[in-house]
């Protein structure tokens, strides 16, 4: 049967009618791209701005800061093609041989000879730029493969040039790298046989297919790396640099070695790209090179967000730990304080039975025992408001060594670090300063309160000589001993009881105003907590905000390719667009349009995917749709349901094409989607 791509055009007017008049989009394109960077210059500064305003996320300002949005290239410029590949593979002998130019820049066996960027003209190709890059397989190469990869976000093709000999892992995580850039990649391998002077060139020309010969192996390791990413590359190709390179200056038999070179390959390659695809792959670099910095920006801002939340998850949890810990502490420290008051007033409440002589050595006697008494409340106080501090100290930096290495390592968090001062200060001014609170309460109470007035009344009533000579005139010396330690044990009775009420109420003031400031501590940390997770969720608005934004750009890019293919009636039929760069791109349109775009697919430089509307509440019934338009085989779904929809295939995809295929149907169809082969498929019930 005849591959439906290959249907003749004039069968589509006899199915669906002549196209509509169509729009130059190019213009309208170029405009998209513009306003797209400037949304984006837009959400770096108010990311950046929001970042910046908070204490926890600031430190992540100079990561936002590697991501800024530059300026764009100029896009009237001829189609650029970027050598790339691991050091002294042939690419600078390859860009003189495609530039004519001069061996200046070509390897002698040493390591990393390029190590600029160089650009010329092709010489049998218009309009077209081949630029050499540093190899990126060196030892020590870091700069050089920065320098190469720079490059990549304005190139239109990458054309990788790999050689016939071992495949370095440095090599390959360049290569990966370039694959996940999402450009077109046509690979060259060059097949090297020496050439240094006419005996070599002559065993070359007799015998030229026997270089090329069993070197299928690193064609498919290449692959291999390339569908990590979900790429295939344009086009695989064989030659031999030298000897192309050669051609243009070795009269005699240039042409030969032209010929034997298989230059002519890449050549053809590179001219049907520049005159069939020039337009198209100009559409795409545009949208690639902002895109590109648009994923930048998203992954950066989704390592701060995910930074963000996870130090205010550890925060809050440290700090709810904290309350707990401390509240015990302080309730305990409240209770101690209180029981060693009522011990130290209670040791006084048989002080009566000790007096002999009721006059005035009493009062004496009794400030004395008073002053002795407030003295070991007050040390008491400070003793164990001095323990509590200890002990909270201790156990704040328990709860941050915990919740910092145990539940989250290496994520930092304030917690309740700026407490202890605050605590200190409060501590010192309760308990140890004259002129802390508890300190004014019990010198206040002692000296100038209720406890002098007492004694006053109890030496004018019970001490006087009046009350001796009345008293001796009726009862023996040992009755009037008992009265007068009677009434003294009532008087003191009732002045400790105030002493132990006014302490115990100041030992209640004093925790409540602990509790107080403990609990403006923790209202502060909470409200920083609530700040950056504010910056959190602002960052993930952002993220949402360029998301969309992307869509709308790939939306207009797939409309401009559309109309660069004379399609403007699909043009008009799209209605939802998702891009995978370099991978495929997943168009929803109607179901007229499905048909004609399923009947009569337009050429594109990337694989592209149409399908139907999705179906409420079942999108992934609509998947197949999208599948069988990213392969030739008629795919099978085995699996619907709203949280998972499985599709299969027999077409030969490696697994990671699969995979990036599913994923990009999964983002646009907002369901998991999972493509498998056929022959690996699974049971229908997950």
């Amino acid at each position: 049967m005849t591959s439906r791509h290959r249907w003749s055009a004039t069968a589509k007017d006899l199915f669906f009618g002549p196209e509509p008049c169509g729009d130059d989009r190019l213009q309208a394109h170029t405009a998209a791209v513009a306003s797209y960077r400037a949304f984006l210059v837009d959400a770096h500064a108010a990311s950046s701005r929001a970042v910046s305003s908070d204490p926890t996320t600031r430190e992540f300002l100079d990561l936002l800061a590697e991501v800024a949005i530059t300026e764009a290239p100029a896009s009237a410029r001829p189609m650029r093609v970027v050598l790339m590949g691991r050091t002294m593979a042939g690419k600078s002998t390859l860009l003189a041989a495609l530039t004519d130019g001069s061996k200046d820049r070509i390897g002698v066996g040493a390591q990393r000879t390029s190590r600029d960027v160089f650009g010329a003209p092709a010489v049998d190709i218009a309009d077209v730029e081949i630029v050499d890059t540093p190899g990126v397989g060196a030892q020590d190469g870091a700069e050089d493969v920065a320098l190469a990869m720079a490059e990549i976000p304005g190139a239109d093709l990458v054309l990788w040039v790999a050689s016939n000999d071992s495949f370095q892992e440095e090599t390959a995580q360049a290569l990966r790298e370039v694959a996940f850039r999402g450009k077109p990649v046509v690979i060259a391998l060059n097949c090297r046989a020496p050439l240094v002077d006419d005996l070599d060139r002559e065993d070359f020309l007799d015998d030229p297919a026997a270089v090329f010969d069993q070197h299928e192996g690193h064609f498919a390791t290449i692959r291999n790396h390339l569908a990590t990413a979900g790429v295939r590359p344009v086009a695989e190709i064989m030659l031999h640099a030298e000897a192309a390179r050669q051609s243009r200056t070795a009269d005699a038999v240039g042409t030969e070695l032209g010929a034997a070179s298989r230059v002519a390959d890449l050549l053809g390659v590179l001219r049907s790209e520049a005159e069939a695809r020039r337009a198209h792959r100009r559409v795409l670099r545009e949208a690639d090179e902002v895109r590109a910095q648009a994923l930048q920006l998203t992954e950066a801002l989704s390592t701060v967000e995910a930074s963000t939340r996870a130090s205010v998850e550890v925060a809050r949890g440290m700090r709810q730990d904290q309350e707990r810990r401390i509240a015990r502490l302080v309730s305990s420290c409240e209770q101690t304080m209180a029981d060693n008051i009522v011990r130290i007033v209670g040791k006084r409440r048989g002080w009566h039975q000790s007096v002999t002589d009721f006059g005035p050595q009493v009062v004496t006697a009794w400030e004395t025992e008073q002053g002795d008494m407030l003295d070991e409340i007050e040390q008491d106080m400070k003793s164990q408001l001095s323990q509590l501090s200890h002990t909270m100290a201790g156990e704040i930096a328990d709860a941050n060594r915990e919740w910092t290495t145990a539940e989250r390592p290496g994520i930092k968090v304030g917690g309740l670090q700026d407490f202890r001062s605050v605590w200190k200060r409060r501590a010192a001014g309760l308990a140890v300063g004259g002129g802390g609170a508890l300190a004014i309460a019990v010198v206040g109470f002692v000296y100038g309160g209720p406890v002098g007035a007492v004694v006053g009344i109890i030496g004018g009533l019970a001490i006087t000589p009046l009350r001796k000579r009345v008293q001796s005139l009726f009862t023996s010396k040992a009755k009037i001993l008992e009265a007068n330690r009677e009434l003294l044990r009532t008087q003191i009775g009732d002045v400790l009881d105030q002493v132990e009420a006014k302490m115990l109420a100041s030992v209640r003031a004093t925790i409540a105003q602990v509790r107080d400031d403990i609990a403006q501590c923790f209202a502060r940390n909470a409200r920083a907590e609530a700040s950056a997770s504010a910056v959190a969720d602002g960052l993930a608005s952002r993220r949402r905000e360029v998301r969309a934004a992307t869509s709308t750009l790939d939306h207009e890019t797939a409309v401009c390719l559309l109309h660069l293919e004379d399609r403007p009636r699909l043009a008009g039929a799209v209605r939802k667009v998702t891009r995978l760069a370099g991978v495929c791109t997943v168009v929803e349109v109607d179901e007229e349009a499905l048909s004609e775009a399923w009947l009569f697919p337009p050429a594109s430089p990337e694989l592209v995917a149409y399908g139907r509307p999705p179906e409420p509440g079942r999108q992934g019934v609509r998947a197949a749709s999208y599948v069988l338009g990213l392969t030739e085989h008629v795919p099978e779904v085995r699996v619907s349901r709203s949280d998972c929809t499985r599709v299969t295939t027999a077409e030969k995809v490696p697994d990671p094409v699969l995979a990036a295929w599913s994923a990009n149907l999964s983002d646009h169809l907002e369901t998991p989607v999972e493509i498998s082969h056929t022959s690996t498929r699974r049971s229908a019930t997950p």
